[in-house]
């Protein structure tokens, strides 16, 4: 007499990440160009000296974008998408106000790269594309488990088993993802100019 197994498995602790293609990105992107052109007369780069890789950014030493009339239709359309994704992972919206917390400048020339990290003391993380031109570098996001000392042979990468997923940018992109999801940019090898805006969000 056979005795049939019941099996059944479950994808646990999944890592959503929503992206979103802003309606009329061109328009925008060429108001924030310019204020962006006023931002980098000004201030010098803010890389901290942890930092092994090379980039322009204002993270530690402007970084309130957000607050600037010039960025007021940006930050309306990042909280709608805050909003959105907070509301993908069950947070508790109703009665908690979302705050964009830190908000900064990203400029990648060719040869500039940032090394895998996340953000800690933050709840969501995201990056909007002001520009980037075609081949230029990916956004890579790292699995948890992309230490792990052994890793079987495999023979197709699939979202159950990959360790990396890379994501090809254009301008007009606004990504948000939990601030502990790794993530990186390789070395940039098309010779434009790779311009996002980061930030941080807090309930």
């Amino acid at each position: 007499m056979s005795t049939s197994i019941t099996r059944s498995y479950e994808k646990l602790f999944p890592v959503p990440v929503l992206f979103t293609k802003v309606p009329n990105g061109r328009a925008l992107n060429e108001r924030l160009a310019r204020e962006i052109g006023e931002i980098r007369a000004v201030t010098p780069n803010g890389k901290p000296d942890s930092w092994a890789c090379d980039v322009y950014t204002t993270m530690t030493n402007n970084n309130a974008l957000h607050q600037r009339p010039a960025f007021k239709e940006f930050t309306e359309i990042t909280l709608q998408c805050l909003t959105t994704f907070g509301e993908m992972m069950g947070y508790s919206i109703k009665g908690n106000e979302i705050k964009i917390t830190q908000c900064w400048l990203n400029i990648y020339d060719s040869g500039m790269s940032q090394e895998i990290h996340h953000h800690p003391n933050s709840i969501m993380t995201g990056v909007y594309y002001v520009a980037a031109p075609k081949n230029c570098s990916k956004i890579m996001f790292h699995s948890p488990y992309a230490d792990t000392m052994i890793r079987p042979p495999i023979l197709e990468d699939d979202p159950l088993n990959s360790m990396t997923s890379a994501y090809e940018p254009d301008p007009g992109d606004l990504i948000i993802f939990d601030s502990a999801l790794r993530h990186s940019v390789p070395t940039n090898e098309n010779l434009g100019e790779r311009i996002s805006i980061s930030f941080n969000a807090q309930l």
